[in-house]
């Protein structure tokens, strides 16, 4: 059934016999003929309750504004009206290229995160890659652009996809800074919906802002059908490299989860530090993610910087050091302890090992030789990986010696490494971790640290490569410092040190680094294989890292450093590489190899460049492997110096693609960096706006300080909107207990609509708010929550959570993104009934003189908004009229200084004009609408002669190869598939991009919010 007119955020509208605000629009169809309206109630029947109609199946009735029954304002000085046109303004989607950073988060904004965030405004589709380094604060940047995005309307149903040792740290993050509710879909979140929910219900459609592990969610095969049918505003995927896909990218779940996930999504967001794998391919599939249009090559392996320029950004420390100092987030210059206090000599224990596994390495050489190496099965483990593990620990090599031994006994009894491999089992058993020269070099590197594991301990982050390794480590500092321990991954945060490794479920995973970051935890070492050398953030309690083992990787060490070697570290960080020299003289030499690995990653460290440049293998193993044959097997102690296989093809490509990302890449933008540190307007009302144009100028700015944009009106600071908001709805309801005040801080008792809209843990009903829900950890004691309007108290708040709680801040800030502000903006758009608006009086415009005050929108097929524009239409007494910004006409009435005068407001004869006015209005917006459009098509034009040159080029390329090739071979079949799939992408982003997101609907929408008329 069809609604009687169009649509649109912020209308009041009747459907099933109830009245309902409407919160948004979208298309149900592919042509864009029926919608999904998004309501939460508005009478007594479903108050607070959220609904989703279908617009073929229900008949959504709204009021035609010519209608509109105007309502004089009695309230002491107009503030019903003052309060009701606020909520209409901050319920007004923001537009532009512009960011607002005014109200943005509780953080620093520094230049370099400006950058992205304009960089993805300008985009007609937000779709970038954060490719900075490690430690650069990509997650600030994500949440600065969702805010800008939701300010929009243009992210209202979010998915992030993590790692699963981060979903509680984005989650948090987001939650803390920005106040963007993610609700967690962990193993334990996904089981308590499926308890509540119907078997065939799609979980995706439940909560509208969802963070879940991406090791969850690519099993396609399982939710395939679901996420085929759930279209995402934007979605999120961290640590972005583990979808580029491997060798066959068909056969990576991760892979094909990420390219469904990019056809289901408006815009899209990725991000990583590694963002290649010195292949073309590998790059180039993450830019096919962002637009499956960007290179022509269907096989990823041919393309140019203009292809991809625009799509990512990639900043080092050295690139942006410059602009972190100023705003107080140092990047202190890290501190590593010097070799020889770090270095031990093996025992003569140990030396009987070394001796044996020099003697491996000399057989397999001497085969290689005379060509008898055939009979050497798995010459890598048996020339370094064993040698490798065995540096680690006794225990670590010895179950891998112990292994290989059943196996050749049943397979290869005659193999020549059996005699070796027992020898080195029987010197092995009377070996030990606790009497290894390593283990007691730590023991001296602690006792320097003052570590012993009390609660007044400096936190240590300790990493070693092997499973084994870790938990024989843990027991033996355990019992070397007379300490608990357990190895039950529930009890990891609950003690002095605490492991971590692939094999623990994300749930304790997620508990036991968090418990880390916390100061108050008992946790005061963790003990991590490189399940935490990515991602996580481990600084904020933690400055002293100490690698137990060495890996054979300039990538994997980057990483690591990077847990507490980023911004925001308050403390120098401090490195420890622990090495054992033997006095075989077949590997006597390989510590001057990892002494110098050591040295480059430093000087990385203090470079504008990737670490991966550096050998151009791009992936850990290559480097393992590179470093131990060409370094340690060759003796070559310049292994370093050289870049892998250099000269060859490999090489070749690397080198050329670091050229082609290095030549596309944006770094900065020096006309956008000028337009973010210009002066800037520090007020949040037009009068103080007006009065700062005579100041003079401050000769410091400071980012947070920067002004609001042109379109933005707000005659209150949020919080001020927050205590008058919230005291204008408790005086109607005396449930509503008073909120508290105490200088910067606020504290609300959430009463029951809001405990149910936001889903209070207390609220046990079938009813899930998904659209609304915030993240359970966030509900504080007795259902208060505590607001402010200082940057400065949350950061703060953000460090006691850390210091005594965890992660979730109990103050967060007063921004009117937060999801109570949201509330308190619906409650007072109910202020007035259904087709009502307030008249007020005002002594400074000419008597008689009528402001009709719009807000109106031109919508595209889909719902988003084009053109949102706040204006007023005003009416001189002899019936002259223009129409002005809707900012101009309030300064003209002097709104903010309204107060009530004797002489009551015509209402009648304003009546009369509503229809003539309303009229002007709708013809405005379709003027704006007509230059909005003269301003895309060039646009368009140009991005439609880009896919025709792309389509053809591929095409091209397709015909190139299926010429040489059998028609019917798999990789004609192929081939093939990749020419249709371009048609069918082709089709759909005419109708469903173009179509649907660019060209408006069927006309423009406009509400009358407000009219004041002159008097004297």
């Amino acid at each position: 059934m069809s609604n009687i007119l169009p649509l649109a955020p912020g209308m009041r509208v009747l459907c099933r016999d109830a009245e309902w605000l409407v919160q948004r629009v979208e298309a149900s169809n592919d042509i864009g003929s029926q919608y999904a309206v998004h309501m939460v109630g508005v009478d007594d029947l479903v108050r607070g309750y959220q609904a989703i109609f279908l617009t073929q199946l229900d008949r959504i009735e709204s009021v035609d504004p010519r209608k509109t029954k105007l309502v004089p304002d009695n309230s002491n000085g107009f503030r019903r009206s003052k309060l009701f046109l606020e909520a209409q303004l901050r319920h007004m989607p923001a537009t532009g290229e512009e960011p607002d950073l005014v109200g943005l988060g509780a953080f620093d904004p520094m230049p370099f995160q400006m950058v992205a965030v304009r960089r993805s405004l300008e985009q007609l589709r937000p779709r970038l890659l954060l490719a900075d380094a490690v430690g650069l604060g990509k997650t600030i940047q994500v949440g600065m652009i969702l805010t800008e995005l939701m300010r929009r309307g243009r992210a209202n149903r979010i998915l992030v996809l993590t790692k699963k040792s981060m979903l509680t740290q984005f989650q948090a993050e987001l939650w803390n800074r920005f106040a963007i509710p993610l609700v967690r879909l962990d193993s334990q979140g996904i089981a308590k919906l499926r308890l509540r929910i119907p078997t065939n219900k799609n979980p995706f459609e439940v909560y509208h802002r969802v963070i879940i592990s991406i090791d969850t969610l690519k099993d396609v095969g399982r939710y395939r059908h679901f996420l085929e049918e759930t279209q995402w505003d934007v979605v999120v995927i961290d640590e972005a490299h583990n979808v580029a896909g491997a060798s066959v990218p068909e056969n990576h779940l991760a892979h094909r989860l990420a390219r469904l996930l990019s056809r289901r999504t408006d815009s899209m967001l990725l991000t990583t530090a590694t963002p290649h794998n010195g292949k073309r391919e590998t790059f180039g599939r993450l830019i096919s993610l962002l637009d499956p249009s960007a290179i022509p090559d269907p096989r990823y392996r041919e393309y140019d910087a203009g292809d991809i320029r625009g799509f990512y950004l990639m900043r080092f420390k050295e690139d942006v050091r410059h602009q972190i100092d100023p705003v107080g987030q140092q990047l202190s210059d890290r501190l590593v302890v010097p070799f020889p206090e770090t270095r031990n000599q093996a025992t003569e224990a140990e030396e009987t090992a070394y001796s044996i596994l020099g003697e491996l390495r000399e057989a397999v050489q001497a085969a290689q030789e005379t060509a008898q190496h055939s009979d050497w099965r798995n010459q890598r483990l048996i020339q370094y990986g064993l040698y490798k593990q065995f540096l680690s620990s006794p225990e670590s090599c010895a179950g891998t010696v112990g292994k290989r031994i059943k196996k050749l006994q049943t397979e290869d009894p005659k193999s020549p490494e059996l005699p070796y491999l027992k020898k080195l089992e029987v010197t092995l058993k009377n070996l030990s971790l606790t009497e290894s020269s390593r283990f007691h070099l730590l023991l001296a590197q602690l006792e320097n640290i003052g570590w012993t594991g009390k609660e007044n301990s400096p936190r240590i982050l300790i990493f070693t490569e092997y499973v084994e390794t870790q938990k024989a480590l843990a027991v033996a500092i355990a019992q070397a410092f007379n300490l608990k321990h357990s190895e039950k991954f529930e009890d990891q945060p609950k003690q002095a040190i605490a492991s971590i490794s692939g094999a623990c479920p994300d749930v304790h995973l997620m508990k036991t680094v968090e418990a880390f970051g916390t100061q108050t935890s008992p946790v005061r070492m963790m003990i991590a294989t490189d399940v935490a050398s990515e991602g996580i953030n481990l600084h904020h309690q933690c400055h002293q890292v100490i690698h137990y083992d060495l890996p054979w990787s300039i990538i994997t060490l980057i990483q690591r450093n990077g847990r507490i070697d980023r911004i925001g570290q308050t403390k120098t960080p401090i490195l420890r590489y622990l090495m054992v020299e033997t006095k075989n003289g077949l590997l006597k030499g390989d510590s001057a190899i990892f002494e110098r690995l050591i040295t480059k990653v430093e000087e990385i460290n203090r470079s504008t460049r990737s670490g991966e440049s550096l050998l151009q293998l791009y992936d850990p193993e290559q480097e393992t492997e590179y470093i131990a044959e060409q370094g340690l097997l060759k003796g070559d102690n310049d292994v370093l110096e050289k870049r892998a296989e250099q000269g060859t093809t490999t090489s070749t490509e690397a080198k050329e693609l670091e050229l082609i990302i290095s030549t596309a890449n944006l770094k900065d933008d020096d006309d956008l960096l000028a337009l973010l540190l210009s002066e800037g307007d520090e007020n949040n009302n037009l009068e103080e706006s007006a009065s700062t144009a005579t100041q003079t100028p401050s000769p410091k700015i400071n980012p947070r300080d920067i002004g609001l944009a042109s379109n933005r009106i707000r005659f209150y600071k949020d919080f001020d909107f927050l205590q008058a908001a919230y005291g204008l709805l408790q005086e109607s309801d005396p449930k509503y207990l008073p909120i508290e005040v105490e200088e910067q801080m606020i504290t609300l008792t959430a009463p029951l609509d809001l405990k149910r809209r936001l889903g209070a843990p207390s609220e046990k009903n079938d009813i899930i708010f998904g659209a609304t829900a915030i993240p359970q950890e966030a509900w504080q004691e007795h259902d208060q929550f505590r607001l402010t309007d200082s940057v400065e108290r949350v950061k703060d708040a953000i460090t006691a959570a850390r210091n005594t709680s965890g992660y979730w801040s109990k103050e967060l800030l007063c921004s009117e993104t937060h999801p109570i502000m949201q509330w308190l903006v619906e409650r007072l758009l109910m202020e007035f009934a259904r087709g009502e608006a307030p008249i007020v009086t005002s002594r400074e415009l000419e008597d008689k003189e009528l402001a009709f005050c719009f807000i109106g929108q031109v919508p595209s097929k889909v719902g988003t908004p084009l053109v949102v524009n706040a204006h007023a239409v005003c009416i001189q007494p002899g019936g002259r009229s223009e129409i002005a910004p809707l900012r101009d006409t309030l300064a003209a009435a002097g709104f903010e200084r309204l107060a009530n005068t004797k002489a009551p407001a015509r209402v009648a004869a304003a009546e009369l004009l509503i229809s003539a006015a309303v009229e002007a209005s709708l013809e405005h917006l379709r003027s704006l609408e007509k230059q909005r459009q003269e301003k895309v098509k060039p646009l368009l034009q140009q991005e439609e002669q880009r896919l025709q040159q792309w389509s053809q080029k591929r095409q091209d390329i397709i015909n190139q190869h299926l010429a040489g090739i059998d028609a019917n071979s798999a990789s004609a079949k192929r081939l093939q598939r990749e020419r249709d799939e371009m048609d069918k992408y082709l089709k759909d982003r005419q109708q469903h991009w173009r179509d649907m997101h660019l060209l408006p609907g069927e006309s423009p929408i406009t509400r009358l919010i407000l009219v004041i008329e002159g008097v004297k």
